[in-house]
């Protein structure tokens, strides 16, 4: 793309984007329709592009984050996950659609396996897991999602469905000493013997937060304001810099910043969102963005053994500007 082009595509809509996601993710998409034909799986998921990952809550729609589809919205997100995570997600949320295609929540056995469907999210799920537990399987955890299955039963099943699924998991192997997964993951597998060739029950598809909604510019979406930084941009430059350190001086061993950051921006969107009235996830997520484009730019660091620290800190002063942006105590 020409430096014209690309300027006319920072002050697009994303609703005015084309995207399609079967043409963008067609080898990840082929691969996932071959796992689960070679199960007799019948159901595929409606996907579709939304401004993150999800499976609306009992239908069988799949949001996939708009950004994977094409190389300049890549590149302005930044880290994106390589094609092996990307589908791995696919395939946890593909155990959610399969899920509620095929009412698998209503049964008792997976009701006694899983446990009740309708009990809420955990607030503050990571700060309550047990690092330890061997009742539960492993997948987005690799992927900066620790111990996700600890976060609902919803989400247990669709982590072991993903396993389950994964070619050549060896899952037999790898969890034969840990009895309870074990246990899910021979459920999972007797369960799919089960409905194998049979026709979905529900076909129910819901499209929420697909990018055609989406009115802010590419340009918006991402804060991008021109050369010249503003007021905010000058704050959040001077707080990133004391935050964290800037390589030399003596420092070694840093850690990068703007990794931190990425790695828990998803349940520091989700917490302090929730704590404070009035605020929304994407202008949370919104200045996260930022922050982790300064300490890019900045080559900014922290000690490992600082990570617990830096993320409170990190916390503290995410929740001054979102309280600030709701209340304007400074105005």
């Amino acid at each position: 793309m020409d430096e014209i082009s690309y300027q006319k595509f920072l002050t697009t809509k994303i609703s005015g984007l084309d995207l399609d996601v079967h043409e963008s993710l067609a080898s990840s998409l082929k691969r996932l329709k071959k796992e689960l034909r070679q199960h007799r799986i019948l159901l595929w998921p409606d996907f579709y592009f939304g401004n993150e990952w999800g499976c609306v809550n009992k239908k069988i729609s799949i949001s996939i984050p708009f950004y994977l589809a094409m190389p300049e919205l890549r590149d302005l997100e930044g880290d994106i996950p390589p094609n092996e995570e990307v589908i791995k997600t696919l395939r946890h949320e593909t155990g959610h659609a399969v899920n509620y295609a095929y009412k698998l929540w209503q049964r008792r056995d997976w009701k006694e396996i899983f446990g009740d469907f309708h009990k809420k999210y955990r607030d503050g799920y990571l700060y309550r897991v047990n690092p330890w537990s061997k009742s539960y399987v492993r997948h987005l955890h690799y992927l900066g999602d620790p111990h996700y299955a600890q976060k609902h039963p919803d989400e247990d099943w669709a982590e072991t469905f993903a396993i389950w699924l994964t070619p050549r998991s060896h899952w037999r192997v790898k969890y034969r000493n840990w009895p309870t997964a074990f246990e899910k993951l021979s459920y999972v597998d007797r369960l799919m013997e089960e409905i194998a060739g049979e026709q979905p029950l529900n076909l129910k598809k819901k499209h929420d937060g697909i990018f055609t909604t989406i009115e802010e510019t590419v340009s918006e979406w991402w804060g991008l304001d021109g050369e010249i930084l503003d007021q905010e941009l000058q704050e959040y430059l001077s707080d990133m810099n004391e935050l964290f350190i800037k390589p030399g001086n003596g420092w070694r061993n840093l850690l990068p910043a703007w990794k931190l950051i990425q790695k828990f921006a998803r349940p520091l969107t989700e917490r302090v969102s929730l704590w404070i009235s009035g605020s929304n996830k994407h202008s949370v997520r919104k200045r996260l963005r930022q922050w982790e484009a300064i300490c890019r730019n900045e080559s900014l660091g922290y000690l490992p053994e600082e990570e617990g620290k830096k993320l409170i800190e990190l916390t503290t002063l995410l929740t001054y500007y979102v309280v600030d942006g709701v209340h304007g105590f400074r105005s």
